[in-house]
């Protein structure tokens, strides 16, 4: 019998097995010691379109010829054209750019290499099957620098871009028109600056930008502010009903907002827009209206006063009380209330006057004389009449039904003021002429003023 059957069938699986497994191990050994410490860069990299697989670090930087890049450097920049045509020009010296080939060939060949003898050789296995590595020399440059470039020019840029010119004087409104432009964000210009160096570094020639941004209308906003800042209503001069005050009118001020808007839409940047001020005139002033008080004679009576020197004074008494009295708009004039109760302790004297059909002698007697002078002078007219007695028989000084009675307590005469201006009652009394005027203003072919609508009843 020979050996081999002799051995276990067990021990030559095992040996079967075991072979190859210890063939890789060895072999996995083999590489991990033979590679490992080998001074050459590990399989399927480039840097810079140089595949650099296999070769040491020396021979890495040779076949990169690195007097290239130095020289690409110094040829490279970007130029950003606005489109207000100002330029932003940054060269690589502006960021400090370099190349460090050494450094970056150092990093290529430590990839895979440092974790340890198992790790480092699986890593050089896996490399020898993957897909390549691709680096870039141009890697060292000053990003804090060109980001300082970049955001300095787009905030004078920007400053510029937003300061719309505005001149106001009393005629006119004149506006710069600014670029039109929206504003430039720096981010995105850092970016096409970057990519505008990384392109001249990689072609060896400069990059020209041009840059465009959305062309904006001219802000509606801004012109809404600036006629908000302007605009003053017209306001015409109105009468206080309680004061009987004036108040001053107002000039309007104001500009075509929709023609302007329409214009400044047409200009061009940088240049003016002419917007003239419009200046409107009220249609009531404070002299007009202020003139129209009391201008018109509404009424006039003259009767000759008869009778007794005490008769005479009650009628001056009487009659003064009422003059120089102003009614304003809706006001109610009563004879009774203004004059008063006519008796001895306010210097009325007995005299003359008709009750129940007779001549009888009174207190105050004759002061009806007054209140018919007023009512004659003013019943041909539009005013409101609220309460008026007739005498029961004619009297001397008037034709019959355009006199008015009073009694206190039991008869008045009152009337209301219904004109839009206040009206002014005067009377005089010479060599027993007895003379009553209002004075109002009569509405015609002129504009009525605005009043104040009148309050409203309580309740």
């Amino acid at each position: 019998m020979s050996i081999i059957k002799r051995i276990p069938k067990f021990v030559i699986i095992i040996i079967v097995t075991a072979v190859p497994v210890l063939l890789l191990i060895a072999a996995f050994i083999w590489v991990g010691y033979y590679y490992r410490d080998d001074e050459r860069i590990y399989p399927n990299i480039s840097i810079s379109d140089v595949d650099v697989s296999w070769m040491t670090r020396e021979e890495a930087i040779e076949a990169l010829n690195l007097s290239q890049y130095e020289q690409r450097v110094e040829k490279t920049s970007v130029k950003v054209t606005f489109p207000d045509d100002s330029v932003l020009t940054l060269t690589g010296k502006d960021i400090n750019l370099t190349t460090d080939a050494e450094g970056l060939v150092k990093d290529v060949f430590n990839i895979g290499r440092g974790r340890g003898f198992i790790p480092d050789t699986i890593s050089f296995i896996r490399r020898l099957g993957s897909s390549m590595l691709y680096f870039n020399i141009l890697d060292i440059y000053d990003l804090e620098i060109l980001h300082s470039q970049v955001a300095g020019f787009v905030a004078e840029y920007n400053k510029n871009l937003v300061e719309t010119e505005t001149y106001i004087d009393n005629q006119k409104v004149v506006i710069t028109k600014g670029a039109g432009h929206e504003l430039v964000d720096v981010q995105v210009l850092q970016d096409i600056v970057y990519m505008g160096l990384f392109d001249s570094y990689e072609t060896g020639y400069p990059v020209e930008v041009t840059l465009t941004l959305p062309e904006v209308q001219a802000d509606i906003s801004e012109l809404f502010h600036l006629r908000e800042l302007l605009n003053v209503p017209v306001e015409s001069a109105a009468l206080d009903r309680e004061t009987l005050l004036v108040s001053d009118a107002v000039v309007g001020v104001d500009f075509d907002y929709f023609n302007a808007w329409r214009q400044l839409s047409e200009t061009e940047s940088g240049k003016t827009v002419t917007i003239f001020i419009d200046y409107i005139q009220p249609e009531i002033t404070r002299e007009y209206l202020e003139s129209l008080l009391f201008r018109d004679l509404l009424g006039e009576c003259t009767t000759w006063v008869h009778g007794t020197a005490d008769r005479v004074t009650n009628v001056r008494l009487a009659s003064e009380a009422i003059s120089g009295l102003v009614l304003k708009p809706g006001d109610e004039f009563s004879f009774n209330d203004i004059v008063g109760k006519r008796d001895a302790s306010r210097g009325y004297r007995p005299g003359g006057a008709f009750v129940g059909g007779e001549t009888v002698t009174v207190i105050g007697g004759g002061v009806c004389q007054v209140s018919s002078t007023l009512y004659a002078s003013i019943v041909d007219t539009e005013i409101l009449f609220t309460e008026r007695h007739q005498h029961s028989r004619s009297v001397p000084y008037l034709p019959r039904g355009r006199d008015a009675t009073v009694f206190w307590n039991k008869l008045d005469f009152k009337f209301v003021n219904n004109t839009e201006y206040p009206i002014r009652i005067e009377f005089d009394l010479e060599d027993r002429y007895l003379t009553a005027w209002v004075v109002g203003t009569i509405i015609d072919d002129f504009p009525t003023p605005p009043l104040p609508p009148p309050p409203m009843p309580a309740g």
